[in-house]
């Protein structure tokens, strides 16, 4: 395994290739993620330029699932922004001719959306978290949370079949569209979600499980999600290798969503956190030893003893020291973050012997 410094992360993206690329508004792109911000995220292009996109372009089942490196399509809005950047969007714009005419057609989708009009459009494609749905010539997205859960666990084959769906949120400003295959929320579901509160603890049977979570039927009758992040306490790379369909589970609501008439699920909150208890073994200023098992931009990550991830802050780091994948490496504990669950670790800075710096 080679051997990375911050300074060769940061060198990595400078010594890529670019190539000038002639750009259109409408025409479809792909681009590998570097950047995820709070607001924007920021694609290679493989150009001079780089590509930026809203954030608000994404679903929360979406962004989740984004990772730095991921390679995504995305449409050309503007070649060119006050910055340099290629302003890209998920959707492609509404094409219509006439004065006003743009208008008029997102008038449609609004219109459609306040009389939960039922729309037939076909699944173009899967996209992270969902499905690019075609509707009488507009591009929108179907969040995989928004499918009928006798089709979530297939939704792959949906792809290139004509669907029922209706418009749960559209903004012309940011040229986004989401639909459902859901219908209208129930008078007598509004009623059993009245009785649910965060924090409730309840049971049910797996219903499906999808590659972002699980959906469980529960006891009471309501639907409830629990995203890959809530099953374990142990990071989740397939909830299929946890869950089998029928199997019964016990989960504690994190929130109760009126608008899906689904109550968002957390598994692991209904077990005691390991962490908890691994982590009264380290105290501020301890010597410890790891083995490095990640380096990224954050910094550097390392396993201790348990099991438990230790991390290297990028600012705390000498700017001169290798740090190679499986390496041991001993440090001081400087703060034990029990929300993200890992320990916060300096390395020794030494500068006579035994003189130990912070």
């Amino acid at each position: 395994m080679a051997t990375l410094t911050m300074a060769d992360l940061l060198a990595k993206q400078d010594s890529k290739p670019v190539t000038n690329l002639k750009l259109e508004r409408n025409q479809e792109i792909e681009g590998e993620i570097i950047l995820i911000g709070s607001s924007e995220i920021i694609l290679d292009l493989g150009s001079k330029s780089e590509g930026v996109l809203s954030v608000k372009d994404f679903s929360d089942e979406q962004l989740i699932n984004l990772n730095v490196g991921d390679k995504i399509k995305a449409f050309v809005m503007r070649t060119e922004n006050e910055s340099g950047q290629v302003v890209l969007a998920m959707n492609k714009a509404v094409q219509t001719s006439g004065r006003g005419g743009h208008q008029k057609n997102w008038d449609r989708f609004i219109t459609a959306k306040n009389r939960a009009q039922i729309f037939k459009g076909k699944a173009l494609e899967l996209n992270k978290g969902g499905l690019i749905v075609e509707v009488e010539g507009v591009r929108g997205f179907l969040p995989s949370s928004q499918v009928t859960l006798s089709q979530a666990s297939k939704i792959d084959e949906l792809v290139g079949n004509d669907l029922q769906v209706s418009v749960i949120e559209v903004d012309p400003g940011q040229n986004r569209l989401i639909f459902t295959q859901k219908a209208a929320v129930s008078e007598e579901t509004k009623k059993l979600l009245s009785t649910v509160k965060p924090g409730d603890k309840l049971s049910g049977k797996v219903a499906a499980i999808l590659p972002f979570g699980v959906f469980v039927s529960l006891d009471s009758g309501l639907e409830a999600l629990a995203h890959i992040s809530e099953l374990s306490w142990d990071k989740v790379e397939d909830p299929g290798t946890l869950f089998k369909a029928g199997q019964e589970v016990t989960g504690v609501v994190t929130s109760v969503d009126l608008i899906t008439g689904r109550v968002n699920f957390s598994l692991k909150q209904a077990t005691v956190d390991p962490f908890t208890e691994s982590a009264k073994g380290f105290q501020p200023e301890d010597v410890v030893s790891g083995t490095v098992v990640k380096v990224s931009p954050i910094g550097v990550s390392l396993e201790l003893d348990g099991g438990i991830e230790g991390l290297i802050h990028a600012s705390k780091m000498e700017s001169d020291m290798d740090y190679p994948i499986g390496k041991k490496v001993t440090c001081l504990v400087d703060t034990i973050d029990t929300q993200k669950r890992r320990i916060n670790l300096v390395p020794f800075v030494t500068s006579t012997k035994d003189l130990i710096y912070k």
